[in-house]
């Protein structure tokens, strides 16, 4: 039988991998920003129909602005601890889903334990 199991992913920070996370957090800001223009794009859509209640369109647009707001101010926040954080650190990247083979008599335990991957610069460098 086949189960899934999350294995957490940590990167080691180096100049090269700091670069690239700055690089991913500003293109989801960027994308973030664009997600706000649509809305606003897509408000003005709506209120000029005049089919919906005003009020309630502009609460609900103002309720997703909000949201990409905060999601920019969170990722701001990320980039300016990013120089903050010394080489050689290890962050926690995220999680993925592992697919391990278990059979009966095995350890259940260690099937089910906690799994890392570490990464430098791109490459795997540990599997615990």
């Amino acid at each position: 039988m086949k189960i899934f199991r999350k294995t957490t992913v940590k990167q080691i920070v180096t100049e090269q991998s700091r670069e690239k996370l700055k690089e991913k957090f500003n293109h989801k800001i960027g994308q973030a920003k664009k997600e706000i223009e649509q809305l606003q794009f897509e408000k003005k859509k709506l209120l000029y129909q005049k089919r919906y209640n005003p009020p309630k369109v502009e609460e609900r647009f103002a309720v997703e602005e909000k949201k990409r707001k905060q999601k920019i101010e969170w990722l701001e926040q990320q980039v300016k601890q990013l120089d903050h954080i010394p080489e050689g650190s290890e962050l926690i990247e995220g999680e993925v889903d592992e697919l391990v083979e278990v059979n009966i008599g095995d350890e259940w335990d260690l099937v089910s334990g906690n799994r890392t991957v570490t990464i430098k610069d791109g490459q795997i460098i540990e599997i615990n």
